[in-house]
């Protein structure tokens, strides 16, 4: 307990003064700033429109080419894919009305819906989604999400609302993977007409349309009309682009906005104290995690990993530095994708056990260590960072805490030649363990920045992939999770939770576990 006691005035005492400075505005420009000049669909607008602002302008509107969360946001009001989840997390059909599988599942033959057309009068049917997935498919798109349907092997038009879709062998996340926004279907016509210019004309089928785009101002999306499914409430849906944390808090205090995403803790408080705001706190699918460079001493030792472990005091960090907006990590992979374990061994706060394990692998004096941080990438990650440091300290390991820039520090990531300790975050955007499981834990995953590398669990890694029957594929998943947190590449820290706050007259919005802010059906009342 007194170890604990070190170093939490210092961390309050900074999470204070950050408060104060965003409190005052800093000489930031308030919000009120622009109050004046509020946009003739802001939240003074009338009810037929909503205001979102959002921290990020997306990068693209092509589904293909997109690979982060705030640019899938916008896509995703615009398109749609063959099937998707519904509120509790099960596969459905959206574009395709019912499936079936071969007896030796490797084809998958889908009932696609009628009378839906693009939002460029195109008509929706096999021989578009044919066009689509041969799109991602071709390497000559460029698409970074190319892997989501490499597992097809023939596509077969059947008529003009059946297709069939064949793979080199079963695969049983082949669904989750179809619903992701890599995999939406895009307008044959507009993908002749403007190739790889889509992302400035996209045309799906979903229930609003992209009408007007000022890059880093605004984004304004107007109600489909010709909607095949259930038309949309509100006529006008504006994506608000508010870079800074505590300007777009005001511009929803103030009215100017009427719905933001990613509120820092420390401003809960103020906006729980506005009548007119409600905060809203939803699962996520995100694990921050440290992860341990397995390559490099002295994490080559799994008895340091086992060490750094026990040294964290995970409660503390959660109720002191978050204000209680996380929940305890118990495994690598967060416990609200279907599929992961939540009875995996643990690793309790224990500074002594932590000690007397660095002593067993060499280490009786402590270790020193470099520590590399992103600074703003996740909510409060410097100072969790700082936290932790203080933490380990207590265990025996003395490390040199480095916050970097998000590219800087991603790209240290990938190199690895360098790295030991480092503080990263994982979601999914697919809600499946296979896509955790493929880029972080098999060897040569694109983010397995520890560089594990376990013949037995890539062996499982791969198992999983071929087991359609759901309850033996779940056994599976199991036990390659047991011999991940047996192996420890990571100290799994907590899931993240998503943060979301709004003006108390608006209702309808959906906040989906893999951070997908869902206005469709969103009405200002």
């Amino acid at each position: 307990m007194h170890r604990k006691i070190k170093w939490l005035p210092l961390l309050l005492a900074t999470i204070l003064a950050l408060t104060a400075g965003c409190s005052s505005g800093g000489g930031q420009q308030p919000a009120g700033g622009t109050q004046g000049q509020q946009d003739s669909a802001g939240a003074g607008g009338g009810n037929d429109a909503v205001v979102y602002g959002v921290g990020v302008d997306a990068t693209t509107m092509d589904p293909q080419m997109v690979d982060n969360v705030p640019t899938a946001n916008a896509v995703m009001h615009v398109h749609e894919t063959l099937v998707t989840w519904d509120k509790d997390m099960n596969i459905v059909g959206k574009l395709a009305e019912t499936w079936e599988t071969s007896s030796d599942g490797k084809t998958w033959t889908f009932h696609l819906r009628q009378g839906v057309k693009f939002q460029d009068g195109a008509d929706f049917n096999a021989e578009a989604v044919k066009k689509s997935f041969e799109r991602i498919l071709d390497p000559a798109t460029g698409s970074p999400r190319r892997s989501i349907l490499s597992m097809i092997t023939a596509m077969k038009v059947v008529d003009p609302y059946t297709i069939e879709l064949t793979t080199n062998e079963p695969f049983g996340p082949f669904l989750s993977q179809l619903a992701t926004y890599n995999a939406a279907i895009l307008s044959p016509k507009a993908i002749d007409q403007y190739g790889k210019d889509y992302g400035r004309h996209p045309a799906g089928t979903g229930p609003y349309i992209l009408k007007e785009w000022q890059p880093g101002e605004k984004m304004v999306f107007e109600r489909n009309e010709n909607y095949w499914g259930e038309k949309p409430k509100t006529k006008t849906l504006v994506f608000k682009i508010i870079p800074e944390n505590t300007t777009r808090v005001m511009a929803l205090q103030t009215g100017e906005v009427d719905i933001i995403s990613n509120v820092p803790p420390f401003q809960i408080e103020q906006l729980k104290a506005n009548k007119d705001v409600e905060v809203v706190l939803a699962e996520g699918f995100r694990t921050i995690y440290l992860g341990m460079n397995m390559k490099n001493k002295p994490f080559n030792d799994v008895r340091v990993r086992q060490a750094l472990n026990y040294a964290i005091d995970r409660d503390a960090i959660i109720q002191t530095v978050l204000g209680g907006t996380a929940t305890k990590a118990v495994g690598p992979e967060a416990t609200s994708i279907p599929g992961a374990a939540s009875d995996l061994p643990t690793y309790e706060y224990n500074p002594d056990k932590a000690k007397q394990l660095l002593a067993e692998a060499g280490y009786p004096n402590g270790v020193e260590i470099k520590f590399y941080a992103p600074f703003g990438r996740y909510n409060m990650d410097k100072q969790v960072a700082e936290a932790i440091q203080a933490q380990i300290a207590q265990a025996g390991f003395k490390a040199d805490l480095q916050t970097l820039d998000w590219s800087i520090f991603s790209n240290a990531l990938r190199e690895g030649k360098d790295t030991q300790l480092f503080m990263v975050g994982k979601g999914s955007p697919s809600g499946d363990l296979d896509f955790t499981s493929q880029i972080c834990w098999k060897t040569g995953g694109s983010l397995n920045y520890s560089f594990l590398s376990d013949p037995t669990i890539d062996k499982l890694v791969d198992e999983q992939r071929r087991t359609v029957d759901p309850e033996k594929r779940k056994q599976v998943l199991h036990e390659m999770q047991l011999k991940v947190q047996e192996a420890l590449p990571w100290a799994s820290l907590y899931y993240e939770k998503q943060i979301v706050a709004k003006r108390k007259n608006i209702a309808g919005e959906v906040i989906w576990p893999n951070e997908f802010v869902d206005l469709r059906y969103v009405e200002k009342k």
